[in-house]
C-alpha cells in the first residue's frame, strides 16, 4: 500500500512541475514579445496605390510595417518592389505578406488586403518616404508617427 502512494505523490509532484514549468514559459514568452516597440503611424495618399500604415514595429533583427492596401473591389494591381527611405538612407523591403512581389493581386468584395512587409533593421523614426513600385508608376508616400 505505501509503494502506490508514494507513485501517486511522485506523479503529482511531475505534473506540478510541468505546470509550473509552462506557465514560466508562457510568461516568459509574453515578456519577449513585449521587447519589441510598436508605434502607429498614418502616411499620405499615394497616386497608383494606397497603403494605409497602421504601425510599424521595431525589432532587434527587422522593421516590419503592418497595414491594409485599399482599393475597388474586383480590380487587381501589383507591387514590384517597395522602399524605405529615412534620413537619407534607403531600405528595400525583404517580404510582404498578403500578396506577393512581382505577382497581380485582386481586391475582394470589400477591396482591402492587410498585408505585413518586412525592412531590413532601421531605428525608430518620426517620419520616412516609402516608395512603391507598381507597372502603373512609381509612388511616394510619406508615413509619420
Amino acid at each position: 500500500m505505501d509503494d502506490s502512494v508514494d507513485k501517486g505523490k511522485k506523479g503529482g509532484n511531475r505534473r506540478f512541475w510541468i505546470f509550473a514549468i509552462s506557465l514560466i514559459c508562457l510568461f516568459g514568452a509574453s515578456f519577449l514579445a513585449k521587447a519589441t516597440k510598436e508605434y502607429n503611424y498614418k502616411a499620405t495618399a499615394a497616386e497608383h496605390l494606397t497603403l494605409v500604415v497602421d504601425s510599424i514595429d521595431f525589432r532587434s533583427d527587422l522593421t516590419r510595417v503592418y497595414g491594409r492596401l485599399v482599393g475597388r473591389p474586383h480590380t487587381s494591381q501589383r507591387i514590384d518592389a517597395m522602399a524605405f527611405e529615412v534620413n537619407g538612407r534607403r531600405m528595400e523591403a525583404s517580404d510582404i505578406d498578403g500578396v506577393d512581389f512581382k505577382r497581380w493581386f485582386q481586391w475582394e468584395d470589400d477591396g482591402v488586403i492587410n498585408v505585413e512587409v518586412d525592412f531590413p533593421m532601421m531605428p525608430e523614426f518620426e517620419s520616412g518616404t516609402l516608395h512603391i513600385s507598381t507597372p502603373r508608376g512609381l509612388d511616394r508616400c510619406t508615413v509619420s508617427r
